[in-house]
């Protein structure tokens, strides 16, 4: 089973406590930070968060390639954190910052996914590469929520989604778990990624690129494809569900070889 997003396994760790600190967050004034991160994702604007102990020859170094690299850009902020400042004491918990080797930096897109972690040091080339497509960025977003993830890739705007997502989508067994991503597949902005997952994007009908969390990908597959097929295929990647005596899981066990 192919594993994507590698480069964001720190990032997806870092994010699982995200709904209980956006509950926690509403209780209390935002500090600076939090509210240079809610600013930028307010402008759509990815927020480099530069965590950072004293101000060391590394910390410098980050800093200098985070300001030249996004000195011409209109996308990107950068919010440096000082780990001992008491005010930003909520953030730096959440992110588990004191453990990561200092300086780091977290790459929230507008969104809030956590698309990269960049600790002790980062090249511009790492840095650019950070920022995102809005389709990669809804499908971190949801993977990180610990949903499952179909990724249409639409032929045109008016395509419709095919009918085993929506019915895939519709089950109760998945209706809770499972975010449905369109994206245009000739989109230039979102070429990248598509040829990252291996989605071809000359199709006439939509192609369906199906996810798990926190990052595998379970199939490919054409417009043509069934509730039963991605269930089966769900079931097949141990992604299913906990119930041994679902009929996913008993069909995805009848079709594995039998050990001697």
């Amino acid at each position: 089973m192919k594993r994507i997003f590698n480069q964001t396994t720190i990032a997806l760790t870092m994010t699982l406590a995200t709904a209980c600190f956006a509950m926690a967050q509403t209780a209390r004034a935002a500090s600076p930070a939090e509210q240079a991160i809610q600013a930028a994702s307010a402008n759509n604007q990815f927020a480099f968060v530069m965590f950072y102990r004293g101000n060391d020859a590394p910390t410098q170094a980050m800093h200098g390639t985070l300001q030249t690299t996004l000195a011409n850009r209109q996308d990107a902020v950068i919010v440096p954190v000082q780990i001992g400042d008491a005010a930003e004491q909520a953030l730096v918990k959440h992110y588990d910052a004191t453990r990561m080797p200092m300086p780091a930096t977290a790459v929230l897109a507008p969104n809030g996914a956590v698309c990269s972690v960049f600790p002790q040091k980062a090249t511009s080339q790492q840095l650019t590469a950070a920022i995102v497509s809005t389709g990669q960025a809804q499908c971190l977003k949801a993977l990180q929520d610990r949903k499952l993830v179909l990724l249409c890739a639409q032929p045109s705007a008016g395509a419709s989604i095919p009918m085993g997502v929506r019915q895939f989508q519709a089950d109760k067994l998945y209706e809770n778990r499972t975010e449905v991503v369109t994206v245009i597949a000739n989109n230039p902005a979102e070429a990248k990624f598509l040829q990252q997952l291996r989605v071809k994007t000359d199709q006439p009908a939509p192609v369906v690129a199906f996810m798990a969390p926190p990052g595998v990908m379970v199939g490919i597959f054409n417009a043509n494809v069934s509730l039963d097929d991605l269930a089966q295929k769900l079931a097949a990647a141990g992604k299913c569900c906990d119930d041994e005596n679902c009929k996913h899981h008993k069909s995805a066990e009848a079709s594995q070889p039998s050990r001697r």
